[in-house]
């Protein structure tokens, strides 16, 4: 939030922080990590929470519907997966600060080598919270794991990779 405080900025801070509001990402991984600790109590890789938080939080997940607006080339652009993926680091470590989260590897190698849990007091957090909105969002995330897995292939289309 340091853009907010440089007087030469033309972005007033209330479109600032809707387009960049970093708790809000923080929260918004939180409940993806609520909804995979629902799934299933494992470690996931980084890779797979930037790509289900992609496909919910961006739209993404029309990249993997066939419908009539994809075939006629009007899908969404993965650019703002490429924007997230530059955020994530931070997110995580502030998750692992507040302990709500438990991270495996090395921040400053590849995404692909850290691994991610959900802990008790990421549970117990997220489970306070009483809101409509982030209980829906738990629902998208869970819908997401459904109807798109997670695989290389998968991976390639949401980076807008040409097979």
């Amino acid at each position: 939030m340091s853009n907010l405080t440089n007087k030469n900025t033309s972005v007033p801070p209330s479109i600032e922080l809707l387009f960049n509001n970093e708790k809000l990402d923080l929260v918004k991984t939180l409940c993806l990590m609520y909804a995979f600790s629902l799934k299933a109590k494992k470690r996931r890789k980084v890779s797979e929470i930037m790509f289900y938080y992609s496909l919910v939080n961006f739209d993404l997940i029309k990249l993997f519907e066939t419908s009539e607006e994809n075939r006629n080339g009007l899908s969404p652009s993965p650019n703002l997966y490429f924007r997230f993926e530059t955020k994530i680091n931070g997110i995580l470590l502030n998750m692992s600060h507040l302990q709500f989260i438990d991270l495996k590897g090395d921040l400053t190698k590849k995404l692909d080598e850290i691994t991610v849990q959900l802990t008790s007091t990421g549970i117990e957090f997220f489970e306070k919270m009483d809101s409509e909105f982030f209980s829906n969002l738990k629902e998208e995330y869970a819908n997401a794991f459904e109807k798109v897995a997670f695989s290389a292939n998968n991976l390639k289309v949401m980076k807008g990779v040409h097979q």
